[in-house]
């Protein structure tokens, strides 16, 4: 238990100093830089606290229970205060479907990746405060590779999951407001149950590249490919279902519909 409270404790530090840079931010930028500044501090909180998750599971001993717990209570947190995608995919989504600019989906992959990269050389010296034994003689190098099958299942793996994820996000407005962070929570808890033992279950090419880019056990291109890759097919396919194939099919239906009562 001393271990969870350190953890706990060094995780609600990130959660409010990144709350903090947020509070602040809306007095100095507004339109798409407010946006952009929302993006990397919201990526720095989201891979953060993602560190500390995979601390405790390497290192901890935690329960599976526990753990799949505390992936529930963070999720539930991120949603409540990230105001911003944190997922290279969820900006490829806008630009895809027309909604922004490729400009603007540039600069927030930047965004998003600077994030992932500024929480690589911050997590060092949130360690370095010693609130758990766990943070001891601890390096960002010292975590193996997740990925425990082969990269075209692995990629599959993360296909899947991010295909689930969109899915539910596009269809997320039909939930009560209030409901909205837990359904969320549910899912990437459950997807994490299910693909967490094959590939870590990341679904984020930009938390990816904060996690697993110096971890040893694949190359580059290996992870490139399942954690790039395979969220970005996902996503395309996410599009090509609810844009493409399910809008013609509820049309045919209408138009056969109408033809029997004619």
């Amino acid at each position: 238990m001393e271990v969870l409270w350190g953890s706990a404790l060094l995780m609600a530090v990130i959660v409010l100093l990144c709350e903090g840079l947020r509070s602040l931010l809306p007095r100095k930028l507004h339109g798409l830089h407010l946006e952009l500044a929302f993006e990397a501090v919201s990526t720095v909180q989201l891979c953060c606290c993602t560190w500390e998750l995979v601390l405790l599971g390497v290192r901890g001993g935690l329960d599976p229970l526990l753990s799949l717990g505390l992936t529930y209570l963070m999720t539930v947190i991120h949603c409540l205060s990230l105001r911003a995608a944190c997922n290279p995919c969820g900006s490829l989504q806008l630009w895809l479907r027309k909604e922004a600019s490729g400009v603007d989906t540039t600069l927030r992959l930047v965004a998003q990746f600077a994030g992932a990269a500024l929480s690589r050389l911050v997590m060092p010296f949130f360690w370095k405060l010693r609130l758990s034994h766990l943070h001891e003689d601890w390096k960002a190098e010292d975590f193996r590779s997740p990925l425990s099958i082969g990269p075209l299942s692995g990629a599959g793996v993360e296909m899947l999951s991010a295909l689930c994820l969109l899915i539910l996000l596009r269809n997320l407005g039909k939930v009560e407001e209030q409901f909205r962070p837990h359904v969320v929570a549910m899912l990437i808890t459950g997807l994490v149950y299910a693909g967490g033992h094959l590939t870590g279950a990341v679904f984020n090419p930009a938390l990816a590249f904060s996690v697993l880019l110096s971890c040893e056990g694949n190359t580059f291109l290996e992870y490139a490919f399942v954690y790039w890759l395979g969220p970005v097919i996902g996503l395309i396919l996410s599009i090509l279902l609810l844009d493409g194939c399910i809008p013609k099919l509820s049309s045919d239906e209408k138009i056969a519909s109408q033809k029997k009562l004619t």
